[in-house]
């Protein structure tokens, strides 16, 4: 292997090893800041999710409390009968709201130990007792129980079975309208909530892309660059070698005027003088043996 490809060898080393290592870094924190931004997002997202629903149902809890207490008490004078207040266009009005795009609210009566819908979005299913849905889904019955001692509501994720069959995850709070056997429930679709976390999971992966494409780029140039430098480099630290292994070739073969045309002061320099000087004593000793063979 010839002293230029040597060269040519060490510089590609030098410089790709320490690239393929920075890329390498680069990719693993790279795809970390895009799992942490992920996860961030994620719980910020469901998070503004829960509050929204949470503020939800506060906000129709204290309408149809007011409602109560200005129009109903003063109306039945303290005894309510339920059954005709479903009807009630006000408490339907209040009751039943769209909560964010996909998700709603309804009215749960919780009466002597049993929890049965009192105003919902699908008229079929009002009176309905969801005491089955105690072993059905466990989850949906926690909270629909209303919340514990010493909280003001309850709150939890479900699965929740559709009419075409789908199994969908749902979000929902129950709060119990104060003075009343009615609870206030306000459920979501998560798929609301992950609709723009998918969105920005494909702009980060995007960016994760491009950010490895131009690493890449900019690493065939860096190669390029650098493959140029070693050739460049390489002829000119070997040039100075080939010239003196040429001359010292022809003084082998007696040629001992050759030139040497290497000026440097570097140890390049100081093999020239050597040779310069062993050219000097060559032919001084030439001709001391001269002079003897003709004596």
């Amino acid at each position: 292997m010839s002293l230029r490809t040597k060269f040519i060898l060490v510089f590609l080393a030098i410089s790709i090893i320490p690239l393929l290592l920075a890329t390498g870094a680069g990719y693993y924190h790279i795809t970390k800041i895009n799992q942490f931004a992920s996860i961030q997002a994620e719980q910020s997202l469901r998070s503004s999710a829960e509050v929204l629903v949470e503020q939800k149902a506060e906000d129709i809890m204290k309408m149809i409390q007011l409602y109560f207490q200005t129009q109903i008490t003063r109306k039945t004078r303290g005894k309510v009968n339920w059954d005709e207040w479903q009807y009630d266009p006000v408490l339907l009005q209040n009751g039943v709201q769209t909560v964010g795009k996909t998700g709603y609210s309804f009215l749960l009566m919780k009466e002597a130990g049993k929890i049965t819908y009192f105003l919902h979005p699908n008229p079929k299913l009002v009176g309905t007792e969801l005491t089955s849905m105690a072993k059905k889904n466990p989850d949906f019955w926690r909270i629909v129980q209303g919340p514990k001692s010493g909280e003001r509501f309850s709150r939890g994720y479900y699965f929740w079975k559709e009419p075409d069959g789908r199994i969908e995850r749902k979000f929902m709070v129950v709060m119990p309208i104060p003075n009343t056997p009615l609870m206030v429930a306000t459920a979501i679709y998560t798929k609301e909530i992950e609709a723009p976390l998918k969105e920005l999971k494909s702009i980060l992966v995007s960016t994760q892309k491009r950010f490895l494409w131009e690493f890449f780029l900019g690493g065939i140039v860096t190669i390029v660059i650098v493959i140029s430098l070693a050739i460049v480099f390489a002829m000119r630290m070997t040039k100075p070698v080939l010239h003196l292994t040429d001359v010292a070739n022809r003084i082998s073969l007696g040629e001992l005027n050759v030139p040497i045309e290497i000026t440097s002061t570097d140890e390049i320099g100081d093999l020239a003088d050597a040779l310069r000087r062993m050219q000097v004593s060559l032919r001084k000793a030439i001709q001391r043996l001269q002079r003897r063979t003709t004596l």
